[in-house]
């Protein structure tokens, strides 16, 4: 597809920062225990509190990006997340990794819903700003693979000079996101943060979205699962609970990011009006719960069989993982008053960053707990929520007047 010249701006930033992902991930660990002498324990203790502080923290940057642009924000943002990993090189107690980790995790959850509203202020057409995310998504996989792969030197060579240099290089990837993103032009933005801060001191004016676009939020919990049923449910599945060769994760793990990267953009053409992307939630519910009873079947079938089955069941849980993005991309901005577009994706957002959270924590208890019953569960689940969530998508673009577009020849 041909990007405007903010589109390639956007682009080049998610890949600079990206790149500073991959980095960090890859050699995060190894730092804190082996360099600032934490406990894998400590490390765990510090992610998990500084992601519940960010679930609420992260609303805020939707309400300034409505205030102040979010072109500003977001570029705050990313200088924020580099002055973190610059911080990372100094710490040296538990406390000091906790404080800094509460700054990065925020910055790092506030990021998306802002990013979708500078997309949506510089974008006007609908289709083009989804695709444009699904370029934007593909771009930050691939560039979190080089950045992961960059980071061997590192651990190789397990220095803290080392790993100094890494966070240095992953602080100036972040500082060079906020450069590309402050070029960007925000033509829709002046007007909306201007009447979002006049609506943002009105008397009255509420403080949540309204009940459809949160009962949608709530749904949407249910239909990202894919993450933790891909990074928490399959290995723990696989290695526990089927006949396939330990080796098959890391199989799994491949043909997810094969499959997310090819099938990202052609995809989020289908996003095209209110009633084919609502459509899109149906087949994201129907596609993971096929996913699940794949998983299901893999328990019960032997050797190569069950090899045969979690391959399907990864298929399926990419395929929904694409269709699930381009859907609520479109859907979240659509429904979304332009006025208050970051305050309502903030709040939007919620329901991944929940997932995140609490994925982990449900699926391990109540889906794996409950074995291939638990599968079969989830499927239901699955299936009941899409279809739910395309009504009251239907039910909610009607209301405010978004109409599908008069299908063209092309």
């Amino acid at each position: 597809m041909k990007l405007t010249t903010g589109g390639r701006r956007l682009v080049a930033a998610a890949l600079v920062q990206s790149l500073g992902i991959g980095l960090f991930m890859a050699s995060s660990m190894a730092f804190y225990t082996r360099q600032v002498g934490l406990t894998p324990n400590q490390v765990a203790t510090g992610l998990a509190t500084a992601g519940g502080v960010a679930l609420l923290v992260s609303l805020y940057g939707g309400v300034l990006a409505d205030r102040y642009g979010a072109r500003r924000v977001l570029a705050a943002v990313y200088v924020g997340r580099g002055v973190c990993c610059g911080a990372y090189a100094f710490v040296g107690s538990f406390w000091q990794f906790i404080v800094v980790t509460l700054c990065a995790v925020a910055c790092d959850r506030a990021g998306p819903p802002v990013l979708q509203t500078l997309v949506a202020n510089a974008v006007p057409e609908q289709q083009e700003r989804t695709r444009l995310l699904a370029v934007v998504n593909v771009v930050r996989n691939c560039g979190l693979g080089v950045g992961a792969m960059a980071a061997g030197g590192a651990l190789v060579s397990d220095t803290l000079t080392a790993y100094r240099i890494v966070l240095a290089a992953i602080a100036c990837a972040f500082l060079g996101g906020a450069f590309l993103v402050l070029r960007v032009r925000e033509e829709h933005g002046r007007e909306t943060g201007t009447q979002a801060s006049r609506e943002a001191k009105a008397p009255g004016r509420r403080a949540l979205p309204d009940a459809r676009y949160l009962a949608l939020t709530g749904l949407n919990f249910l239909l990202s699962f894919f993450d933790a049923l891909l990074l928490v449910a399959m290995p723990v599945w696989v290695l526990d609970y089927t006949d396939a060769p330990r080796v098959t994760v890391s199989v799994l793990f491949a043909v997810n990011t094969v499959l997310v990267v090819v099938l990202q953009i052609p995809v989020s053409r289908f996003a095209d009006g209110l009633h084919r992307t609502s459509r899109m939630l149906t087949w994201t519910g129907a596609v993971l719960a096929v996913g699940s009873l794949c998983f299901a079947a893999a328990g019960s079938s032997p050797g190569w069989a069950s090899v045969a089955w979690l391959a399907a069941a990864v298929a399926a849980l990419s395929l929904g993982e694409v269709i699930a993005n381009a859907a609520v991309w479109d859907l979240s901005i659509t429904l979304a008053p332009p006025e208050a577009r970051g305050r309502y994706l903030s709040v939007f957002n919620l329901s991944i960053n929940g997932q995140r959270v609490l994925g982990p924590i449900i699926v391990t208890s109540l889906l794996l707990g409950g074995g291939t019953t638990g599968w079969i569960g989830a499927a239901l689940v699955f299936a009941v929520a899409g279809m739910t969530a395309e009504r009251v998508a239907l039910t909610a673009g009607r209301s405010i007047g978004v109409l599908a577009p008069v299908p063209t020849e092309t």
